[in-house]
């Protein structure tokens, strides 16, 4: 008995510790940015996107899904569910409550005397100003919260009834969600991240966002399969086909992220305007005194280049890289440490006075310490949140039959 619940898989039991010590760091982050330091904001801005990125990613993977009714993504279905539960998006809404309270803190455009004062942030003031934003935020955090619970609720009650009917029924209803979801998300970045630049915008944007947030999504659930491979539900399910779909998959993101981050640079680059070329203009050795040039953000931009993209693209293009667990397992934390360099370079540069200090600075420190204790309590509710169901769903068989069936 006891090797038996060895070999079984048990998140739950990190949630107690890792919950412990996410909120003693949100704690210490709340009374910092609360007793006037300015700066910790924008490191608990950093540390709340990054977790709300892979968040959505999770929510846009699950939604693909139950509308497509994929192999490849039903091994992760109840760890994507775990990561954008409806509690998952109630915990980061109740996180974010400081900057719905008092956005002048991260947001130019809050101040509307600053506003009333620059003509372009007075023409955009029909769209960003405090009531609309924090309307459109909450809004867009209920949306998701509500249809996943549908989704969640359907795939355990069908758990218990083995009822087509309901599987059917999210197919369905998928679809029509993807088109929102891609309108919301696009709305969701576009209010708390990008307007944090409000003279600067992007019509790459939102599926950029959504495109790296998947790609995180998709490597943190790969990872974790990967690692626990030995373990139940993993060991009846994983044979070397499925993970080479699932890696298949995380090369089209990787191939997705290149596509649209390049054509933001090129949008940019080729139109010329003085308000959009700002955004690499603050991620450039523009940024340091003559001499320093060495130190820059565009240090950061290169590695993006190589270990975002191009490493991973060679790697997933070898077959045996995707069939092999533990190699696959290595190239997805990889693409998770990149992502976490994505989001930095981001959001950091966009925080008033930080693109100055450049990547490392005293404030580094504090950035780190934002996005570990928001993990934490991140990490403590998907651990929750996976003992509220089997791991594997229990009314489709399909990768059983094709396991037991493979030679």
């Amino acid at each position: 008995m006891e090797e038996t619940q060895q070999k079984t898989l048990n998140l739950g039991r990190l949630a107690p510790a890792a919950g412990v010590v996410g909120l003693v760091g949100t704690l210490a982050c709340f009374g910092m940015m609360l007793s006037g330091n300015d700066k910790m904001w924008g490191s608990f801005m950093f540390g709340w996107y990054f977790w709300m990125s892979i968040t959505i990613g999770m929510f846009g993977i699950t939604i693909l899904h139950h509308a497509v009714r994929g192999q490849w993504s039903l091994a992760i279905l109840r760890l994507l569910e775990a990561g954008s539960g409806w509690k998952i998006f109630a915990l980061m809404g109740v996180l974010l409550v400081p900057v719905l309270l008092q956005p002048i803190h991260l947001y130019e455009w809050a101040d509307r005397a600053f506003t009333m004062a620059d003509p372009v942030l007075r023409r955009k003031e029909w769209f960003l100003n405090q009531p609309g934003w924090t309307i459109r935020v909450i809004s867009v955090l209920v949306l998701f919260a509500a249809l996943s619970a549908f989704f969640r609720h359907s795939t355990v009650r069908q758990d218990k009834n083995l009822n087509f009917k309901l599987e059917a029924g999210r197919s369905s209803w998928a679809g029509v969600s993807l088109v929102f979801f891609f309108l919301a998300s696009t709305l969701f970045v576009t209010d708390l991240v990008m307007s944090m630049e409000p003279h600067w915008s992007s019509t790459m944007y939102g599926p950029w966002q959504i495109i790296a947030g998947g790609g995180a999504a998709l490597a943190f659930c790969l990872l974790l399969q990967c690692t626990e491979a030995g373990k139940k539900p993993f060991t009846d399910i994983l044979r070397p086909q499925l993970t080479r779909d699932q890696g298949n998959m995380m090369f089209a993101l990787t191939m997705f992220w290149g596509y649209t981050t390049i054509s933001q640079f090129l949008i940019i680059w080729n139109g010329n305007i003085p308000e959009t070329t700002a955004y690499f203009a603050k991620r450039s050795s523009a940024m340091y005194p003559q001499g320093m040039e060495s130190n820059h953000w565009g240090i950061l931009g290169l590695l993006l280049i190589i270990g975002r993209f191009f490493i991973p693209f060679f790697l997933l293009i070898a077959p045996r890289s995707k069939t092999n667990v533990m190699n696959l397992a290595k190239i997805t934390g990889w693409i998770l440490v990149m992502h976490f360099f994505d989001m930095y370079m981001l959001v950091i540069p966009a925080i008033h006075g930080r693109a100055e200090m450049g990547p490392l600075s005293g404030q580094t420190f504090f950035d780190i310490l934002a996005c570990v204790s928001v993990g934490c309590l991140w990490l403590a509710m998907f651990a929750h949140q996976t003992k509220q169901a089997a791991l594997f769903p229990v009314y489709d068989t399909r990768l059983q039959e094709a396991k037991a069936h493979a030679h």
